[in-house]
């Protein structure tokens, strides 16, 4: 438990800072500092950190990014992390590229779910959101992963003025397919340092933008430990899910920790520059003395965005995305 009376339950993993597409809302757009490979954790590493935080109380596990599938054998470390008892759920978020060729095997491992990255459904949009050409073979990665039995959620970060305008559209494709779509709203974590706050498209905003249409949604039983606040339709076809971040901040509710590819313990997605769990696990310190390190970190657990957003202190990339895991 932390200082504000949160209990720490699910951790991110990024597994690698490394992606294969330049989405403008994250990644640099050239000359990207990548972590060297033996700065980053292996398997053997990353299964022992979720085993010590298992028994400090953590459930689930998200795989994340850069982008988790560019990483090779990703399916050994959710075999890995899948036969800890205490692990009751393995997610990953995923841009859908690779979702195609290794639906099977993640599902096989032992992956309950995927989030999706897909920001728009137009073709052309695409390459000028997320860097490059890859619409249909996300598309067709979504349609594998739901087909291996995967529970898949689409997550769609909303910029106004780049794809504020397909609202109704991914409203449409989740009463279509009976998938989660997700909007969130854009945080300035980015690294091309294009945020500001007109750039963002707030949760109100958008369920006006229904209700122009004639849509109407209603809330349904939300844990507040989840980041999206859910709704359905009157006949349960398909939910949307928002994201609040900016303008109904969640931090009292957090229950999440990260784990950084290059070994750092992050306790807040603004927190710099984190625990050095890697060196900790490299100098051969116990279990019992890396369990003291976390509790000390996750006491010491910020606020979060709220107390950034009370003191006016929000800036374009306050944290890079890529280098520590949604």
């Amino acid at each position: 438990m932390d200082g504000f009376g949160r209990t720490a339950k699910k951790l991110r993993i990024s597994v690698t800072d490394r992606c294969n597409m330049r989405c403008v809302y994250c990644m640099p757009s050239n000359n990207v500092d990548w972590f060297e490979q033996e700065n980053i954790l292996n398997f053997h590493e990353i299964n022992r950190v979720v085993r010590i935080l298992a028994d400090l109380g953590i459930v689930k596990v998200r795989l994340t990014g850069g982008e988790p599938l560019v990483r090779p054998n990703v399916p050994t470390l959710i075999k890995l992390i899948s036969q800890i008892p205490k692990i009751v759920h393995i997610g990953m978020t995923t841009n859908g590229i690779g979702l195609q060729a290794n639906a099977l095997k993640l599902k096989n491992a032992g992956l309950h779910s995927v989030n999706v990255s897909l920001d728009t459904l137009k073709e052309n949009r695409f390459k000028a959101i997320n860097g490059v050409n890859g619409l249909d073979k996300v598309l067709e990665g979504i349609q594998v992963a739901n087909d291996v039995g995967l529970r898949v959620k689409l997550n769609v970060v909303v910029i106004r003025g780049w794809n504020d305008d397909e609202v109704i559209e991914f409203t449409a494709l989740s009463r279509k397919t009976n998938f989660t779509v997700r909007f969130i709203e854009f945080m300035p974590l980015d690294g091309t340092s294009m945020w500001n706050n007109h750039l963002v498209v707030t949760k109100a905003e958008i369920i006006k933008k229904l209700d122009s249409e004639g849509i109407e949604i209603f809330p349904v039983c939300n844990d507040f430990s989840e980041p999206a606040r859910l709704f359905t339709f009157n006949d349960n076809k398909g939910s949307l899910g928002f994201i609040p971040s900016i303008s109904e901040p969640f931090c009292t509710n957090c229950d999440r920790i990260r784990l950084t590819s290059d070994g750092r313990l992050l306790t807040c997605l603004y927190e710099k520059p984190g625990t050095d769990l890697k060196g900790l696990l490299r100098s051969g310190k116990s279990d019992e003395a890396i369990k003291l390190s976390i509790l000390n970190s996750i006491e010491h657990k910020p606020e979060g965005i709220i107390k950034l957003i009370r003191s006016k202190s929000l800036r374009p990339s306050m944290n890079l995305m890529h280098r520590i895991g949604g």
